[in-house]
């Protein structure tokens, strides 16, 4: 495997290296030689409350950005891991810090960095022969309360994932294969029934598949479109707000972003929401306007785009450029990266070796200014808990009020919104997995935030 060399090992970048405003984004630029930026992922790696950045790059291997009161210090975690063309994170062994994950499509590997305190990081390899690897998420598909992996090789027309056997040490097991170019697997709960399931987009074939965990991982694959041209990235996310796994996906070839509506007993409807969209790559939901209701962020790498398409919360979408000069666009994913409640963008652009962050400063999305009640006093017990625990408030006018709960990975694991009359108020969560969540409760302008452990 060929060794990189990246003269310094902590680089400090002020918070912005440039700035300038695009509407209701603020630009900020964290490197700009990070050569062959492909993938990032934004999570708390260093466990002090805040996000940081996590990044891999084709010829710089993966390295993170510890955030900390206003500027950004570059830590490699592997310049050596050539090739590499996605990222992830979880805690992989159990032991409550968090561990990278990534794949190498220069090399058909998989391989995990084991956190040993203090951030620093060991390589462990899963697999050095997965052809053509693309995509690689961590879930718990068994539910045995491990992290288990799920990955595609796309040379191989291969759906497969990664059985953890409780001590980090994995055993490949075969999803689907046969179909021709998959490009994403992505977990989720698709109907319902407290396993995961996997959603599938396949390049070669133009086809959106999921597959179906009858809860002991044995997968019945379903077709959902069969003429996606050049599907390429594929999400679960209940978009409809109506408690079942919707799916949103992107078409490389077709230039085009869809979601596909699920009437609660896994039949899709197509709505196609942008088009003419050149090489659209990563979508990413999430509430960017804080209304209540779930908007896209996505990425065009040919139209060196990033935009986030607004949810007028009748499943009706318009979009909005934040960016149309970022060359090479390719990830996007969303949080709050200054912690003042607004759900903010992250890419990178792999032709300018850039990672950039836009500022959410709408202030229609505020956090702050006059309350209804008293949310920042609100109170999660039992906590720790043993997955089911429940949010109290009061507030002390009629209004709206949404709970988001986000794992560490900054992934949204539960939504509730609730129109509340005053009063005292109660949200009952139930049968989430191990691990800390972050739970973001918003009425109007206020957010007030708290973390609940939930432990075995």
């Amino acid at each position: 495997m060929k060794t990189i060399s990246i003269p310094l090992l902590a680089v400090l970048f002020t918070w912005p290296i440039f700035s300038e405003l695009s509407a209701a984004w603020l630009k900020h630029i964290i490197a700009d030689s990070f050569s062959g930026a492909i993938s990032v992922k934004l999570v708390d790696i260093d466990k002090d409350g805040d996000m940081d950045i996590l990044g891999a790059a084709w010829n710089s291997g993966i390295s993170w950005w510890e955030n900390g009161n206003g500027s950004f210090s570059m830590h490699t975690i592997d310049d050596g891991f050539s090739g590499a063309i996605f990222v992830e994170s979880e805690d992989i062994d159990g032991d409550g810090d968090i561990d990278i994950v990534a794949s190498s499509n220069g090399s058909d590997t998989i391989e995990w960095w084991e956190n040993l305190g203090d951030e620093v990081f060991l390589e462990h390899l899963v697999t050095n022969s997965f052809d053509g690897v693309h995509s690689v998420y961590p879930g718990d598909l068994d539910g045995d309360n491990d992290v288990d992996l799920i990955a595609v090789s796309f040379d191989e027309d291969l759906v497969c994932w990664f059985e953890n056997n409780g001590s980090a040490s994995f055993s490949e097991r075969v999803i689907s294969d046969g179909i021709d170019g998959p490009w994403t697997a992505y977990p989720g709960d698709i109907d319902g029934d407290g396993d995961l399931d996997v959603a599938v987009a396949y390049r070669l074939a133009d086809e959106i598949r999921w597959f179906e965990n009858d809860g002991i991982c044995g997968f019945s694959g379903h077709l959902v479109d069969g003429s996606f041209d050049g599907a390429h990235i594929v999400v679960i996310e209940d978009l409809g707000s109506d408690g079942d796994g919707d799916i949103i996906a992107t078409a490389r070839v077709g230039d085009t972003i869809a979601w596909y509506e699920n009437d609660g007993l896994q039949n899709f409807t197509r709505y196609i929401i942008a088009d003419n969209y050149d090489w659209p790559t990563f979508v990413n939901p999430a509430d960017l306007d804080g209304d209540g209701d779930i908007d896209i962020a996505c990425a065009a790498y040919n139209d060196d785009d990033v935009s986030w398409l607004e949810n007028n919360g009748s499943m009706s979408f318009t979009m909005n450029h934040i960016d149309t000069e970022y060359d090479g666009a390719i990830p996007v994913v969303t949080g709050d990266i200054n912690g003042d409640g607004r759900e903010d963008i992250v890419s990178c652009a792999y032709n300018l070796n850039s990672v950039t962050w836009w500022e959410n400063t709408d202030s229609t999305s505020a956090a702050g200014g006059e309350t209804a009640g008293s949310l920042s006093s609100f109170v999660i017990a039992p906590n720790p808990s043993n997955g089911s625990f429940s949010i109290e408030y009061s507030i002390n006018e009629n209004c709206v009020v949404t709970a988001d709960i986000y794992d560490v990975s900054g992934r949204l694991a539960r939504s509730f919104i609730e129109n509340a009359n005053r009063g005292v108020h109660s949200i009952t969560v139930s049968k989430l997995s191990v691990g800390v969540y972050m739970v973001r409760l918003a009425e109007g302008d206020l957010v007030s935030c708290r973390r609940v452990s939930v432990i075995r």
